[in-house]
């Protein structure tokens, strides 16, 4: 039998954080941002809070490294729903049904989004480290944009591209709240109906 090898000190810090970061995601979900407690979290992954205060400086810190690894998730998820389409019209539809299905699918994350925000809106020193991260998506919005404007040989104006990411972003996250509030208020393919359409309206406009 071949004997495991030993995981150096490196991959051995690094396995341990990913098991916290894991397992905060699972407890911050299910608690929410103010009632998830560290020592819940380190029971869930296995350790002590010790294990939490040696990698994170505390729990804020653990937030952003989940936040981290959820928004480069989500992005990427939109992404390949999107690569996965061949028309310009069918992207911005993958791109809404796959918002629209993370929120049916996933439903605690949204709040504790939202939660998040709101705290990190009144910490002076948490808020620019929080808006640096929630900045991805009005971006990935961007280039989705940019994208198929150039394949449809449309020059947009100077920051338009960013703008409409901005707009885009921000209804994504109207339709979120008014959805995890009431979800029978939002279909699920209302998201995708609108940008389709408004998309549709744009190229006759320009035709």
């Amino acid at each position: 039998m071949t004997p495991r090898k030993r995981l150096s000190r490196e991959e051995q810090k690094a396995l341990t954080r990913a098991r916290l970061i894991d397992a905060a995601r699972a407890v911050f979900a299910r608690r929410g941002f103010h009632r998830a407690l560290l020592e819940e979290i380190a029971d869930e992954a296995g350790y002590t809070t010790g294990a939490i205060y040696a990698n994170f400086d505390g729990k804020e810190e653990l937030f952003l490294a989940v936040l981290d690894e959820h928004i480069a998730a989500r992005v990427r998820s939109v992404d390949e729903a999107v690569a996965a389409a061949s028309a310009p019209e069918q992207r911005f539809r993958a791109g809404a049904d796959n918002w629209m299905r993370f929120l049916r699918e996933d439903p605690d994350w949204y709040p504790l989004f939202i939660e998040f925000w709101a705290y990190a809106l009144r910490n002076p020193e948490l808020r620019p480290r929080a808006a640096e991260r929630f900045a991805a998506f009005p971006l990935a919005n961007a280039r989705l944009i940019e994208q198929n404007a150039r394949e449809l040989d449309v020059e947009l104006p100077e920051g338009w591209a960013e703008a409409l990411g901005t707009l885009v972003t921000a209804m994504a996250d109207g339709l979120a709240l008014m959805k995890v509030m009431s979800p029978e208020t939002v279909p699920d393919e209302l998201f995708g109906d609108f940008l389709t359409t408004l998309f549709s309206l744009g190229v006759n406009a320009r035709g």
